[in-house]
């Protein structure tokens, strides 16, 4: 099936992984997580999903493992969020499928919140889309001072619910946050730090210096307190997460098949502007991008195909005039 080049189960052993590095032993009681695709600035797929739940349970039930950083390779990106090429060629054409995407994105926003060990968000360049969602979830975020982030998901038809809309706000306030999403915006790592996003900013020769100094400090501290405190700061970011997540699966499951997302995530793929303003007249002219030749009610009286268009008029599946 093609789903295979996207989507797999994790192996037994995570040396056989496909995308996802787990080191239990990358610092004293430190797991890192890290998406190794850096040839695709760190973006996932379904299976890079899978990789990184199992890679959390692995750390969480792991009493050695009493910190975890996230990451990506290289230091061009930490995540550029979901791979456009499977968003366009999979769910784009069997929108329903995204529904099971969309479950193991939300169990990574899970077991981030719930491991009950402080994560730490290594950002060492690029992050988009959910790239910065898994930021705004850590509960620390130290940054080289060549990161920059970007919500790019309305320049390809999707949009930002997988955490932004959740958490951005309890970072930048509700006019900045809408900013970055509404505008598609971009800012730099000085920036990031001004506005909450993340605790500090380094020069990317010094970042893991950095976050080994951050776990220093919290070595010396009490781990039961930490983890409680975790509890009770999940409070702000439990109040919106799942029930507004359950929308946003929904949201996907059901838009994604539209021209909106047809136009933005092919644009994308194809390397080639996207033209939205042309979604814009159709719509300001009655149309809509969900059924944008009616609503699926003919049928071909020649070969029984059902569910045509309502504007059609040949079957699309014989080819002969509909009466």
């Amino acid at each position: 099936m093609a789903e295979r080049k996207y989507d797999w189960y994790p192996a037994e052993d995570p040396k056989d992984w496909r995308i996802v590095k787990y080191d239990p032993k990358w610092y004293d009681y430190t797991a890192c997580i890290a998406i190794n695709n850096a040839e695709e600035m760190n973006s996932y797929v379904l299976g890079t999903l899978k990789e990184i739940c199992a890679a959390y349970e692995r750390a969480m039930g792991d009493d050695a493992v009493q910190f975890i950083v996230m990451t990506g390779a290289g230091d061009k990106a930490f995540c550029t969020g979901g791979n456009v090429n499977e968003y366009a060629e999979i769910y784009n054409k069997r929108p329903w499928k995204f529904w099971e995407w969309g479950e193991y994105y939300g169990r990574i926003f899970d077991l981030i919140m719930h491991c009950g060990k402080p994560v730490i968000a290594r950002v060492n360049g690029a992050v988009a889309g959910g790239g910065w969602e898994f930021v705004a979830c850590c509960d620390l975020a130290i940054a080289a001072d060549h990161s920059r982030f970007i919500s790019p998901g309305p320049r390809v038809g999707m949009t930002s619910i997988g955490g932004l809309s959740q958490w951005l706000p309890l970072h930048m306030g509700l006019k900045k946050s809408a900013e970055m999403v509404l505008l598609s915006s971009q800012i730099n790592a000085e920036e990031a730090l001004k506005y909450g996003v993340v605790n500090t900013v380094v020069p990317k020769e010094k970042l893991d210096e950095k976050v080994k100094e951050y776990i220093d400090r919290m070595k010396t501290l009490s781990p039961s307190s930490l983890w409680y405190y975790k509890v009770q700061h999940n409070w702000w970011k439990e109040l919106v997460w799942r029930l507004t997540w359950e929308h946003g699966k929904a949201w996907f499951s059901l838009n994604i098949g539209s021209i909106e997302p047809s136009e933005g995530l092919w644009a994308f793929k194809e390397k080639r502007k996207s033209e939205m303003e042309k979604i814009r007249s159709f719509i300001a002219q009655g149309g809509d991008p969900r059924v944008p030749y009616g609503p699926f009610m003919r049928k071909c009286s020649k070969c029984g195909a059902e569910y045509l268009p309502e504007k059609s008029k040949y079957c699309l599946t014989c080819g002969a005039q509909l009466e």
